[in-house]
């Protein structure tokens, strides 16, 4: 399965990669082998961030996570054929189309990004892995003169779309689930994540804290 995070910068993607990535590799601490590849596109990886996450800040549970750092979409593209003889048991795309907006334009753009995907949807039935991916979304302009996605009153923030997701139509053909992350109150590490695709009406609130991504039953 292939899960989408997007959402504005500052909604906790990255954040929400770290976490699953700890648990993950605390997880599978006694699997011999990589438990998580990270394939960091925009250099965001701190290891110090996943042994607070895991507890204990043990620096051994670093062993099992291998980071992949692509300069270009075509490392990006090649690093995929190498994760497979991995065989991880998570697999996380932080900044999945960012590399791909750099090296192309017009429609190649599209085809490339897709081109990919593709080959992380076969990477996932192959290996029985599960991909996670994160990707940005663009900001639309707010003809009213209210808040936008960077600017944010102390009121609760009831927009639904936050902004487009960057090549979101090609991304989202090849991915099962795709959940919009949202900032609600920064002031308050309040954020809204809420299902895409399949599309549901009912929306979750969560937290950053040192631990990582955290659920709130109700909003603070």
């Amino acid at each position: 399965m292939v899960t989408d995070l997007y959402g504005e910068g500052g909604s906790g993607k990255t954040q929400l990669c770290f976490s699953l990535c700890g648990r993950n590799a605390k997880l599978f601490e006694d699997v011999k082998g990589v438990a998580v590849v990270f394939v960091d596109t925009s250099g965001t990886f701190r290891p110090e961030r996943i042994t607070e996450i895991a507890d204990g800040y043990r620096q051994d549970i670093l062993e099992k996570i291998l980071v992949v750092r692509p300069l270009s979409s075509a490392d990006q593209t090649r690093s995929i054929e190498k994760i497979v003889e991995i065989n991880p048991r998570l697999l996380i795309v932080d900044g999945v189309a960012s590399l791909f907006s750099n090296d192309y334009s017009g429609v190649s753009r599209h085809l490339a990004l897709m081109n990919h995907l593709h080959k992380l949807s076969l990477a996932a039935i192959n290996i029985g892995c599960p991909v996670v991916i994160t990707n940005m979304v663009r900001s639309l302009a707010d003809n009213s003169g209210g808040p936008t996605g960077s600017q944010r009153s102390n009121d609760k923030l009831v927009r639904d779309d936050i902004g487009r997701e960057l090549m979101g139509a090609s991304v989202s053909i090849y991915v099962h689930m795709k959940l919009m992350l949202r900032i609600v109150r920064s002031d308050k590490q309040l954020f809204m994540a809420v299902l895409k695709q399949p599309r549901r009406e009912k929306h979750v609130y969560y937290t950053i804290t040192k631990h990582g991504v955290s659920d709130l039953p109700v909003p603070i």
